[in-house]
């Protein structure tokens, strides 16, 4: 029996079932607990009480240990192999055989005898419920730590993936694959502001083409222009969201996350949108609080991108300008480095050299004739042979090449230049200058810009005779069928053979990209067709 039934007891949002033989017990126990639990069964015995929890998740099961068919004891073993979090509370009026250890053993949350006071029930059920809802927000708490330590751990991943790209080119997709990962998304947009024109772009969006649009234009037009954050649970519901972009990438923009990316002093540089959360219909407050966290970081690897493409452009415009000044003295050359430094790059990149490489051998070939700046102009702008000693002294302009480009700083990346520049007139047979040095002394970038220069010198108008060979050339364009003679001729002595051997494979492709231009058809037609015949039929 239960005494004193008027005092109650709250059990809101919990699921409880009550099983007991006796339908006073079970109307007893079912008037001191008051509404709005979240469902309230009962049942009056073992099997019909099974039948109900497999079927509902129950959060307390209240149960007499003397019920028909399945007992309490064997309704909790059943219990325990379908859904083993279930809590029971036994009740019973056999104390002897069915002592607290043996219920509490048998997996039991509590156990109380019959009879029993109103005060004693209310205590127990307040205890059970408590305890059973601090587990399951600890469950939730301990989740949503592990959700946290993931997300961190992902965001320490990123920072550092980003601190380490300072490629803009390569940020881009790097930004958008891992923060769409991250996120949870289906597709990020990162967007750069251009305050001069008023409008924001996107060099790369997952799947699509470059978008352009006017500050305060769309969503991330919008944030550009406010610098608020917007969370938005559906796009197409916003008047100011143009849907033509979705009908034409067969796409459905639904919920938004779009926040401005700020550099380290406040200012917007940029725009972050994450487009369709999945497995959610909206982002939401974490997500907002972690995106932030990437944007900051975002922010600063741009920052970081920029300001190194500024540098790399204005050390790119130096040594541009560096590699001028040759020409502005000898205006017939004009144009000889920058010709030299692209067939250069053709060479090197058909070698399949690396990134570091190939730009090694580009600065280089800009600046392989910076020493003759230190000829003398009565030297270098002779109309006509030289003399042994002004042979001496034009020999000398690799050396000043070297002398001048070793006090220029080059970042650490680019520190073999001034070696490869000053060494494009050494000989693989040990024969050139300044030093004689032979094919294991010298770099292959320096074999390739000799192959280039020569090249471009044979097949330019010069002022005074041209490469000699052993004999006196005149000043005129020789023929393309001579110069490659003399290219082969050469392999293994002056040149490096597999230096040729690539220089002639790519060279159809540069004098098809020059015809018309630098070269004259008639001067390349025959070359190309035949150049190409012969590849077709290797």
């Amino acid at each position: 029996m239960i005494w004193g039934l008027k005092q109650t007891v709250k059990m809101n949002s919990t699921n409880i079932l009550i099983v007991d033989e006796d339908p006073v017990i079970r109307q007893m126990i079912t008037q001191v607990i008051v509404p709005p639990c979240r469902m309230l069964k009962t049942a009056e015995n073992g099997m019909e009480a099974l039948d109900l929890i497999k079927k509902i998740d129950f959060d307390l099961v209240i149960a007499d240990i003397n019920i028909p068919i399945l007992n309490g004891l064997e309704l909790m073993v059943e219990v325990q192999k379908i859904k083993p979090e279930t809590v029971f509370m036994i009740l019973t009026g056999y104390s002897r055989d069915y002592s607290y250890e043996r219920v509490i053993r048998a997996g039991a949350k509590d156990f109380i005898k019959k009879p029993f006071t109103i005060e004693e029930l209310k205590n127990k059920l307040v205890r059970i419920i408590g305890e059973r809802r601090m587990e399951e927000e600890n469950k939730r708490l301990l989740a949503q730590q592990a959700e946290l330590n993931v997300q961190l751990t992902a965001m320490l991943s990123v920072a550092s993936d980003l601190a380490s790209e300072l490629e803009f080119d390569s940020l881009f997709p790097l930004i958008i694959s891992k923060i769409t990962e991250i996120m949870a998304a289906e597709r990020t947009s990162l967007y750069i502001l251009d305050l001069d024109k008023q409008e924001i772009w996107t060099k790369v969006a997952e799947c699509i083409d470059i978008i352009r649009l006017p500050l305060g234009e769309g969503i991330s037009g919008r944030v550009a222009q406010t610098g608020e954050l917007l969370n938005i649970a559906d796009a197409w519901e916003l008047p100011y969201f143009n849907k033509e972009f979705d009908r034409k990438n067969n796409f459905r923009t639904r919920s938004v996350l779009c926040l401005p990316i700020k550099n380290h002093g406040g200012e917007k540089v940029g725009v972050l949108q994450v487009i369709n959360k999945k497995n959610k219909k909206r982002f939401d407050a974490r997500d907002e609080i972690f995106c932030k966290g990437l944007a900051s970081q975002v922010g600063i690897a741009l920052e970081n991108a920029l300001l190194h493409d500024e540098i790399k452009l204005s050390f790119k415009n130096s040594i541009l300008t560096l590699s001028a000044t040759v020409d502005a003295r000898h205006p017939l050359t004009a144009g000889h480095s920058l010709r030299v430094a692209e067939y250069a790059l053709a060479i090197a990149q058909r070698m399949g050299l690396e990134q570091n490489e190939l730009d090694n051998v580009n600065y280089a070939a800009l600046l392989h004739d910076i020493g003759k700046i230190g000829i003398s102009d009565v030297v270098l702008l002779k109309d006509g042979p030289f003399t042994p000693a002004e042979r001496a002294e034009m020999n000398t302009h690799p050396q000043k090449t070297k002398e001048i480009l070793d006090k220029f700083h080059f970042p650490r990346n680019l520190r073999h230049v001034p070696q490869i520049a000053a060494s494009h007139h050494e000989k693989v047979n040990g024969k050139g200058y300044p030093l004689g040095l032979t094919s294991d002394q010298f770099p292959l970038g320096s074999k390739i810009i000799a192959v280039a220069d020569v090249f471009d010198a044979l097949t330019s108008p010069r002022d005074y005779p041209k490469y000699a060979f052993g004999e006196t050339l005149d000043c005129d364009i020789m023929p393309l069928t001579k110069v490659i003679s003399i290219l082969k001729k050469d392999a293994g002595s002056h040149f490096d053979a597999t230096v040729v051997v690539a220089f002639l494979s790519c060279l159809p492709e540069i004098l098809f990209q020059h015809r018309g231009g630098r070269f004259q058809p008639e001067y390349v037609d025959d070359t190309i067709n035949s150049m190409n015949s012969s590849l077709l039929n290797k």
